[in-house]
């Protein structure tokens, strides 16, 4: 008996253990669901109205997660794991990247890199979104999400950019590594409100940083306006820095084209506000993965995003923030497969391109189902794309 006790003990110990292993693997990497917070010393400024209490907060109030930690740890370590990353090989394609730097004026084009990363050339000039480059999305290189495939094209291989913008500072945006090789071939880096300081303490010039609120407005150059606007999100990298930087998406416009960069977020009434003063948009860029109903209020799912896609009044929907890093406990596979549902029901035009494959404001339907590795593939995942999308869509109701 006092063996059996002393087993179960042991036994106790070790769960407990595995579980603050993943309660730290959540808090610091990827998209963190969980911080603490301590009130911020920045001066209350009545004007501001995306800032109380000593922190960022969202347009309406946000519920981040919806059960308990300990449940979401013991789900992203026992629940479907075979699934949540690929078991083959990623294709990606070959780019010629000095044809796209000189696709001229009067071009809109986009290349998807891999999760949030996406290399935009609008009218000629070059804007890089939340580069991450790195193996790891997290603080530490083992100890975190690992990316699916490798970026088809390294930094140094980039040509000189125009302007990064980033959306947040969560490691799977805001990646150091990413920033520091960037440096040098960067003229600009764009981001919300706070998140510059981390550029300083990495010995980013304070004269290629540019801090922005939402609703302001940057002129990048004499073609090109950038203007941050709203997401509901939120931020922190670490357990005592919870929204104390802002989160933000970006418009970016000149007098031939408009494209909309959505960042990470949840879906919520900002996107038609958005859609309304800046829009329409030839292409949006909208987050579709890493979302479950425990933490639906901060993340998009596919159906949601083609709501946004609307909302914004876009012609043409590149998904991001899917494909590349394990963030969630659905299938790797399922943002995609629910998106060509979602998208043809509702007769939008969208893109799926694997990772290097330009696409431009005219493409339609670009769908070569790279996730897909073979039939048997297929019908391993299906099952749980259905049932977890069906639970999804139930608890929305």
């Amino acid at each position: 008996m006092t063996k059996n006790m002393n087993n179960n003990r042991y036994l106790n110990l070790i769960y407990t253990k595995i579980l603050l292993i993943i309660f730290l693997a959540i808090i610091l990497s990827g998209c963190t669901i969980i911080n603490y917070h301590q009130k911020s010393k920045i001066d209350e400024n009545p004007k501001v109205e995306n800032y109380k209490n000593g922190e960022f907060v969202n347009t309406n109030p946000t519920e981040m997660i919806t059960d308990s930690f300990i449940k979401i740890g013991y789900k992203f370590m026992f629940e479907n794991t075979q699934l949540r990353k690929p078991n083959f090989e990623i294709p990606t394609e070959k780019i010629n990247i000095d044809s796209f730097a000189n696709l001229g004026d009067k071009n809109l084009s986009a290349i998807w890199l891999g999760h949030s990363t996406v290399l935009i050339n609008i009218d000629g000039t070059l804007i890089l979104t939340d580069p991450i480059f790195s193996k790891w999305a997290a603080p530490i290189n083992w100890f975190g999400p690992k990316r699916f495939f490798n970026p088809p094209i390294e930094i140094e291989e980039l040509p000189i950019l125009d302007a990064v913008i980033i959306s947040h500072n969560h490691y799977d945006h805001l990646d150091k590594e990413s920033v520091l090789r960037l440096n040098g071939l960067t003229k600009i880096f764009i981001v919300p409100i706070g998140v510059g300081k981390y550029l300083e303490e990495w010995g980013i010039s304070t004269s290629k940083i540019v801090e922005k609120n939402w609703w302001e407005s940057y002129k990048l150059n004499d073609k090109i306006d950038v203007i941050t606007t709203p997401a509901q999100h939120f931020s922190g990298r670490g357990i005592f820095d919870r929204n104390k930087s802002l989160w933000a998406s970006f418009v970016i416009k000149s007098k031939n084209h408009s494209i909309y960069f959505g960042g990470d977020s949840g879906y919520f009434q900002g996107y038609k506000e958005i859609g309304e003063k800046y829009g329409p948009f030839e292409i949006t860029i909208l987050p579709i993965g890493a979302y479950n109903k425990m933490w639906k209020s901060i993340h998009t799912n596919s159906e949601e995003a083609v709501k946004a896609h609307i909302d914004l009044k876009g012609k043409l929907l590149l998904p991001i923030h899917w494909g590349t890093f394990n963030l969630a406990l659905h299938s790797w596979i399922e943002p995609a497969e629910q998106l060509i549902i979602a998208a043809n029901e509702a007769k939008i035009e969208f893109a799926i391109p694997k990772a290097g494959k330009i696409i431009d404001n005219s493409s339609k339907h670009i769908i070569e189902k790279w996730w897909i590795f073979n039939d048997n593939y297929v019908e391993k995942v299906e099952k749980d794309i259905s049932e977890s999308w069906n639970e999804a869509k139930l608890e929305s109701e």
